[in-house]
């Protein structure tokens, strides 16, 4: 997550999709079912054209627990398809890492949470014109996480990948998710991560 101040998206990738990936680089167009399988689209940013190494990727299931008390890294608003509002978040071992400028340990989880972009009526009725812009409903692409475990998650990259539609159910289809992979490849020199910390 280490590109244009974003963790998941990238407009071929993890753009639509991911990604967290975007996590983190994970953002992903997605529309899911109830049991949590992309079933749209699907991702636009990365592909899978390795069905093997697919099935080798472990995908995470489980949200973190706590997440929502995590530290800011930065925020972004994704265009186009997505149109969205998104805050990345990390746990302490990442914000550690991300404030010292050191390489993510061991643990290191780093977040993207998402929300439809909406006018604020309200807000724009003060203003007089149409300014203010607030998170509204959760999209399919609404949680997104990166983990570091170079040994679980070896085959891809050392980090594992998750995403968690509207209704809070993971995503558990290997192609759809290895594509989130082969987005953070373009940026495997910062540890496969988009998103710069904002000071």
């Amino acid at each position: 997550m280490l590109k244009r101040n974003r963790l998941s998206t990238h407009p071929v990738l993890l753009g639509s999709a991911a990604v967290v990936m975007t996590i983190a680089g994970v953002a992903a167009t997605v529309a899911a079912t109830t049991s949590g399988q992309m079933t749209g689209p699907g991702m636009t940013a990365g592909t899978t054209t390795d069905i093997e190494k697919a099935e080798q990727m472990v995908v995470v299931t489980t949200i973190p627990p706590g997440y929502r008390d995590w530290k800011f890294v930065s925020a972004a608003h994704e265009a186009d398809d997505l149109n969205d509002i998104r805050v990345v978040i990390a746990n302490d071992k990442a914000i550690n890492a991300y404030r010292a400028g050191k390489p993510f340990p061991e643990g290191s989880i780093i977040g993207r949470v998402a929300w439809k972009m909406i006018p604020s009526e309200e807000n724009n009725k003060i203003f007089g014109k149409e300014q203010s812009f607030v998170p509204g409903d959760a999209p399919e692409w609404y949680l997104q996480f990166m983990e570091k475990n170079t040994k679980k998650y070896a085959s891809t990259g050392g980090w594992g990948y998750s995403n968690f539609g509207k209704n809070l159910q993971p995503t558990t289809d290997k192609k759809s998710m290895y594509a989130c992979f082969t987005c953070h490849q373009a940026v495997k020199a910062n540890d496969y991560i988009f998103t710069k910390y904002s000071p």
